[in-house]
């Protein structure tokens, strides 16, 4: 990502969020309650056989380089706005949920998953704006690498493979939300004695 050209502009419409605006009465007093709407999206855990890992995306946010550069405590740093999550995408396409995030592993990783296994939905943001995260998990080999990956257009995505074993000690110091943790606790769960790792 070029910081030098990163520049904010006045919002007026996006084909991704809504902004919206309720009023409503309550002990005959007024008040308002704004919220974005949002698409609904879905994640994939990988887990890699041959290398015991599983494999992350490491992508700039600019939402996350904004929040950070707005706090007091604000010092430079390369990572500023970087994130490890999971490959995930928006559900904004003619496709079914399962074939929209074997597309993202293709696009993000250059994995194309066999078979893929959900592991839960989850709401997010009930007070700014709600929509559906889908949670998928998927086994994957070299067999099935058919791609660079990389994302499209300005995505600028760069694999990252964590050994099970490693990553509690690796998620010590990321950026990251709670679905990586929570990933991570089902595979312990569900597939650590599969796959020989308890």
């Amino acid at each position: 990502m070029n910081l030098k050209t990163l520049k904010e502009e006045r919002f007026i419409s996006s084909p991704y969020i809504q902004p919206k605006r309720y009023t409503y009465e309550y002990k005959g007093k007024k008040y308002s309650w704004d919220f974005i709407c949002a698409k609904d999206s879905v994640s994939i855990l990988l887990y890699h056989v041959d290398l015991q890992s599983f494999v992350f995306v490491k992508q700039f946010r600019i939402p996350l380089w904004h929040y950070q550069t707005s706090l007091k405590e604000y010092k430079e740093n390369k990572n500023l706005g970087y994130t490890i999550e999971l490959c995930s995408g928006l559900i904004d396409k003619n496709l079914s949920i399962e074939e929209i995030a074997k597309e993202e592993c293709i696009e993000e990783l250059g994995f194309h998953p066999k078979k893929l296994e959900k592991i839960n939905e989850f709401y997010s943001g009930f007070g700014s704006g709600v929509s559906k995260q889908n949670l998928y998990f998927a086994e994957i080999s070299q067999k099935d690498k058919l791609s660079q990956g990389g994302g499209i257009d300005a995505e600028e995505i760069e694999a990252v493979y964590v050994k099970v074993v490693d990553f509690e000690e690796f998620t010590k110091n990321i950026i990251r939300n709670s679905l990586l943790d929570y990933s991570y606790f089902w595979f312990m769960k569900e597939k650590a004695k599969v796959y020989n790792l308890a």
